[in-house]
This record gives structure tokens, sequence and C-alpha cells, in this order.
């Protein structure tokens, strides 16, 4: 089964998937958690490992960086550590096959083939358990892109 919580940008997608994890009390997941100036303006996230709460730098703004750094990915106005990528994947696909999956988010990465998009597509052919957040603006192209054709919607 694939759940998808689905929204617009910082309309509380996030949010709504941490709850439903915590409710489910199951499963292994990553998790975007937002990091704010002191303005409250966005200027990155970090990656939550699920459950053990470890905390991993993920994303920064593009500026911050130096533009010629082969480690980052780049999308929109952020930065994407490859390498919280590569541990990202690591850690749920050393989960076993029969715990649930939640990801925090699939998005414009993705459709280029970055990002959680080699993992994801591990993940639909092991028939786990797995829910993920998407933007409402992406959900067609993702839904596309990965061939998904049951699916259970989540509103916020």
């Amino acid at each position: 089964m694939i759940r998808i919580i689905t929204g617009l940008v910082n309309g509380g997608k996030s949010t709504r998937f941490l709850k439903l994890y915590e409710e489910s009390g199951d499963g292994i997941g990553l998790y975007a958690k937002k990091l704010y100036n002191e303005e409250k303006t966005i200027v990155g996230y970090n990656l939550i490992l699920l459950p053990g709460k470890e905390e991993i730098p993920f994303i920064c703004l593009k500026e911050s960086i130096y533009q010629n750094e082969n480690c980052y990915l780049i999308q929109g106005r952020f930065a994407f550590l490859k390498e919280t990528f590569e541990i990202a994947e690591q850690y749920i696909l050393s989960s076993s096959d029969h715990i649930p999956v939640w990801i925090d988010e699939i998005g414009k990465l993705e459709l280029k083939g970055k990002g959680y998009d080699k993992l994801l597509r591990r993940l639909l052919k092991s028939d786990r358990e797995i829910t993920i957040t998407v933007r409402d603006s992406l959900l067609v192209d993702i839904l596309n892109q990965y061939k998904i054709k049951e699916y259970r919607l989540l509103g916020i």
C-alpha cells in the first residue's frame, strides 16, 4: 500500500506526516525538519532518521555554498547534501522488509532521477507499505514517473 500526503508548499504536509508517523507507532522514516533564522525564515533542513531521531545536516540555501562544490545537488534556492541521501538510503534499506517506510518528501529532484529516486524505485518493487509526502503540483508527475497506480491520498 502506498499512502501519499499531499498539499501546497509549506501547507502542512510534513507536520501531518510526523503526526501520522507518531500515531502509527510503527515504521522507519526520513523526516525533513525545517531550520529557521532569527526572522523565522527557512534557511535549510536537517534530516531526522525515525524512530531514533538522529539528526543529520541535509539542505541549506544555495547561496551559502561554493557553487563549484560537487557534494551538493541544487534545486531551486536550496543545496542538498548528496551524502545525506546516501546515508538515508542505507538506513532504510538496512531495515527489515516488513517494516513500513515513511519518506518526507518526494519532489523535483526525484523527477530528475536524483535524491530519493533510486530508493523509492527499490521500495516500490518490494511491496513494502510506503507513506510519502508530495506537493499537489507534482502529484501527477510523480504518479506517472513511478507508475504508481494504486495509492491512497491523505489530505492535510
